[in-house]
């Protein structure tokens, strides 16, 4: 008989959450493996907003027609080093008591050999402890087992904090095997090394799905010194076009099966791309796989929540993201070249000369201002208020909408000592790193200062 193991992504808690088709992919995929190393896998996603324990916490907040939404959220405690921000501190997710009881009720019935947690940001790890304590209160003494981003750019701190039985810090899957074979399972104890033998992202464990989230590579060729791509992933990998169209045919496939009567009445499936570099290569990567996706008569929308690189971005890219019904189309700017020590920091990936090539072949393509985004990076070390006006300038004169992306300091970054002799952090405290608590820590720009600039790129954008 196959040993269960029960996966884990935890609530969040922080000042702003939002569903914008977030799916713990490393976890899906982890599942993957599981299943194919004979594992039975349950999963429980406390931020999954179509689990039927919200159901009865009255009535379920809406969906946008995209399938992205608000969570299920409630006020808690502000921690007391968060105390200087002037917002409130929410849990995201399936609240406490009810995330106990589906964790009980899933392994009173399905009795797991080991709990696997994961993690995202490191400011989150204490949604991560708590899921970890509520396992341990209704799990008895099943192992526990956390892994994910914090877990790997903090495990000293994971350890102390969370306590998990096991902490994994290595890339790949054969330590997570090998010490489930050591507690006793009969799987498999080797996994997939690259990424092109890894197997479909288990989105079949969900009940009800509104949407995928893909990716079509691992890491990320720059070197940003605000980013811990490359910690995370040292180099690229590629699925090749014909493989990676051919699993999302497969996935497309358990989206259909998991979409609800609820949803017969919209036909598009909306699908997001989650790649650090979704566009490097183009020519031989994503070019080949938009031409194959063209072709398919299905009601498809594609969406870019991540930043675009723009000096990838040809006329022929922007033909077939418009051929394929791209919706939402984030360009990484960073900052206007009269900021140029903040493009230094992007590995100068971007220049002005590319962002404006590349709105150009956009806008040719047929995407309009409601369409295009640009992020740019605010609380850097070192920025000047003047600065960030000159960015939002220059987005906005270029007939394209102003994403904010409030920097965060992450553990083990180029930026990150300077950010906390700057920001007066502790770097062992990562509640402090949340990029709402920075900017009201900013010794150059106050909070004030960066709630009118807010004000003043929302009003250029409803101009457009």
């Amino acid at each position: 008989m196959a040993k269960t193991v029960l996966l884990v992504n935890p609530p969040i808690h922080d000042f702003a959450a939002y569903d914008f088709f977030n799916k713990p992919l490393g976890l899906l995929y982890l599942a993957g493996v599981l299943e194919g190393a004979g594992y039975e896998v349950r999963l429980v996603d406390a931020l999954d907003r179509s689990h039927g324990a919200l159901e009865g916490l009255g009535e379920l907040l809406p969906t946008r027609a995209d399938g992205t939404g608000k969570y299920y959220s409630e006020v808690v405690a502000k921690p007391a080093c968060l105390s200087h921000v002037p917002r409130r501190f929410r849990h995201y997710g399936l609240p406490g008591e009810v995330l106990a009881d589906v964790i009980g009720e899933e392994c009173r019935a399905h009795r797991p050999v080991a709990v696997l947690v994961t993690s995202m940001m490191t400011y989150w790890y204490t949604g991560v402890a708590q899921a970890i304590e509520i396992i341990r209160r209704v799990a008895g003494e099943v192992p526990v087992g956390l892994g994910g981003v914090y877990a790997r750019l903090m495990p000293g701190h994971a350890r102390e904090h969370c306590g998990p039985d096991r902490l994994f810090t290595e890339s790949g899957f054969d330590s997570v095997l090998g010490w489930l074979e050591s507690l006793g399972g009969q799987g498999a104890r080797r996994g997939p090394a690259l990424f092109a033998d890894w197997p479909l992202p288990a989105y079949h464990l969900y009940g009800r799905l509104t949407y995928l989230t893909v990716v079509t590579s691992l890491g990320c060729p720059f070197r940003c010194s605000y980013c811990a791509s490359r910690l995370l992933q040292r180099s690229l990998q590629q699925l090749s076009p014909g493989q990676f169209v051919d699993q999302l045919s497969r996935l497309l496939a358990v989206l259909e099966e998991r979409r609800g009567a609820a949803a017969d009445s919209d036909r598009w499936r909306d699908v997001a791309f989650m790649d650090d570099a979704l566009l490097a290569g183009a020519a031989e990567h994503i070019v080949p796989i938009l031409e194959q996706i063209s072709r398919w008569n299905r009601p498809l929308r594609f969406h870019c929540p991540n930043g675009l690189h723009c000096r990838f971005i040809s006329r022929e890219v922007a033909d077939l993201m418009a051929a394929c019904r791209f919706q939402m189309i984030r360009l990484s700017y960073e900052a206007a070249g009269s900021a140029g020590p903040l493009q230094q920091v992007s590995d100068f990936k971007v220049s002005d000369a590319d962002f404006r090539r590349a709105v150009g072949h956009l806008q040719r393509a047929g995407f309009s201002p409601r369409q295009l985004e640009a992020y740019l990076l605010i609380g850097l070390p070192g920025q000047k208020l003047g600065e960030l006006y000159d960015s939002a300038r220059a987005v906005h004169e270029r007939g394209v909408q102003i994403r904010l992306c409030q920097y965060s300091p992450i553990p083990g970054t180029a930026l990150f000592d300077e950010a906390c002799r700057l920001y007066g952090l502790e770097a062992d405290e990562p509640l402090l790193h949340n990029k709402t608590a920075l900017a009201a820590r900013d010794p150059a720009l106050s909070y004030e200062q960066m709630q009118a600039f807010h004000a003043h790129t929302m009003q250029l954008n409803r101009a457009l």
